[in-house]
């Protein structure tokens, strides 16, 4: 069992170094850990391990950017279209036949454009039939109208003409009478003031004379009644007796009996002084009276006035009306006047814009029916078929204008996130889809413009002139970042374009071949992929 560990143990170390170790002789000999040929594959693998270190710091390798484009002659391809609506009539050219400049590519039959100008027409017609019987009835009504102004004119020039005659006759008239009534007035409470208490005065003294007077009569003629009264009796006695003679009787008794009249007779002018007395008093207050009444018409007459200044007044404003109804009729007139010119000239000006509607329209349908071409080209493709209806800006076909010896440029449409790193001065590959890439590479270029907004499919199809290689370009995408690219000459290669990695295909690249393109937006030494996997590894930031 022990000689079998021993020989187990022997047999782990080599045989030759068993013998060294028995043979401590050669210890001052340097032992040999690694010969000759494994020190070679150590200095290859250093030498490697260097020239990887520096490629990863001083190499670089390209980031692309891979797009769609096409190759065009800027701003030679051009559409025509229609700019009216009717119907295709004619086709005068075909597909590949080139033109000269204002040479008829196509006649459209504008069928709404005639039925417009016939309906316009109909409605020149109506207007000068509608301006005709306007300007007869216009012409009856003015003609009435200023019969009735002229009719009105007259009698406010009349009563304009007698207001201005009698107004101030009326005015002095008036006056002068009112001061002359005031005059008599004036006259006549002077001499009532003035006569009245006179005439009082003296009534009531004659009166009283008179009353005195007949007073003193009554008394003497009452004191002579009882003496007639007594010589009466004393005759009728003697008369009785016969003493004395009937006469003398009768003498006596008509004596008494006058007596008692002229007694009666004073008592009666006594009374009728009384009343001449009351008759005086009540002409006193009848003059009083008149008085006032005299002068309650001065002042009557002080409002006639008054009313005469007012009335002078009146008419003078009355004067100012009719002038200004005067004027009025006037301005109205001349208004008839410029409202039948403004309508006659609304009704002419009316029938000029037809009469230009018209012309347009003639115009329009022998200008526009013919579809020129706008310069010298050729035709890339029709898309409209005869007798098809087109509306304004329907497209017909496009132009190649141009000489095919110009030179192509490239413009490629990229995703918005991946155009905005492209700039100009990038370097660009491009590779027809006619062309295998492993096999020829991509005619190299230079990037000349980059838009600065994302182009929509309008915008591209006004630029290569075919909405469908446009959405082939585009895609789904609603728009794009578009670049441009001059593509670098070679007259060696039969294409005349430089090349990547050949010479390129034995055949010409011709304008609007579609490219795949690929722009190179940087380009960054290996170890900058490394270094942000070590720094998120161990922990930097």
């Amino acid at each position: 069992m022990v000689s079998n560990q021993d020989q187990n143990k022997e047999s782990i170390f080599r045989q030759e170094s068993l013998e060294r170790l028995s043979s401590p002789e050669r210890l001052d000999q340097l032992m040999q850990v690694v010969n000759p040929q494994d020190w070679l594959i150590v200095t290859v693998f250093c030498g490697l391990a260097t020239v990887g270190l520096l490629w990863s710091i001083f190499g670089r390798i390209p980031i692309n950017i891979d797009g769609r484009g096409v190759l065009i002659q800027p701003r030679q391809v051009v559409d025509f279209q229609s700019s009216i609506s009717g119907q295709l009539k004619n086709l005068y050219v075909k597909s590949g036949q080139c033109v000269k400049k204002d040479e008829v590519l196509a006649m459209i039959d504008p069928v709404d454009l005639k039925q417009q100008l016939q309906l316009t027409k109909g409605k020149l017609e109506q207007l000068k039939i509608q301006a005709r019987n306007s300007l007869l009835l216009s012409n009856q009504r003015i003609q009435l109208e200023k019969s009735a102004i002229a009719a009105s004119r007259l009698t406010l020039e009349k009563r304009l003409q007698d207001s201005r005659s009698l107004t101030p006759i009326l005015k002095t008239k008036g006056l002068d009478a009112i001061k002359e009534q005031q005059k008599n007035l004036l006259e006549r409470l002077e001499d009532t003031q003035n006569l009245t208490p006179v005439l009082k005065n003296k009534a009531l003294t004659a009166l009283k004379q008179q009353r005195i007077s007949v007073k003193q009569r009554l008394k003497d003629a009452q004191s002579l009644v009882p003496v007639f009264a007594e010589r009466l009796q004393k005759r009728r006695e003697l008369a009785k007796i016969g003493a004395i003679a009937t006469d003398s009787f009768l003498q006596a008794e008509q004596e008494y009996q006058q007596g008692l009249q002229t007694v009666a007779q004073l008592q009666a002018e006594l009374k009728q002084l009384d009343v001449n007395e009351t008759q005086t008093e009540q002409s006193y207050l009848q003059n009083l009276r008149t008085t006032g009444e005299i002068q309650a018409q001065l002042r009557q007459l002080v409002l006639e006035n008054t009313k005469t200044e007012r009335e002078y007044l009146d008419n003078l404003r009355s004067i100012s009306e009719i002038q200004g109804k005067l004027q009025e009729l006037e301005i109205q007139e001349k208004r008839l006047v410029q409202e039948n010119l403004e309508s006659k000239n609304q009704r002419n000006k009316e029938i000029q814009e037809v009469n230009r509607e018209i012309i347009r329209l003639e115009q329009q349908i022998t200008q526009n029916s013919l579809i020129l071409s706008s310069q010298d080209g050729c035709v890339l493709e029709l898309t409209a078929t005869l007798g098809q209806v087109v509306q304004p800006g329907t497209h017909l076909g496009t132009l190649r204008t141009g000489s095919s010896n110009d030179t192509s440029t490239m413009t490629a449409y990229f995703p918005i996130r991946y155009g905005k790193q492209i700039h100009s001065g990038m370097s660009v590959s491009i590779t027809p889809d006619t062309v295998q890439r492993e096999r020829f590479g991509g005619i190299l270029g230079t990037v000349v413009a980059v838009s600065p907004f994302p182009i929509t499919k309008e915008g591209a199809a006004s630029l290569i002139g075919n909405p469908e290689v446009v959405m082939n370009l585009i895609g789904q995408n609603g728009a794009a970042i578009q670049i441009n690219a001059d593509l670098i000459k070679d007259s060696n290669t039969v294409s005349g374009y430089k090349w990547s990695s050949s010479k390129g295909p034995n055949s010409e690249i011709t304008t609007g071949t579609t490219t795949s393109v690929r722009v190179t937006i940087e380009e960054r030494a290996p170890i900058t992929f490394v270094l942000p996997i070590l720094r998120e590894f161990i922990g930097f930031k």
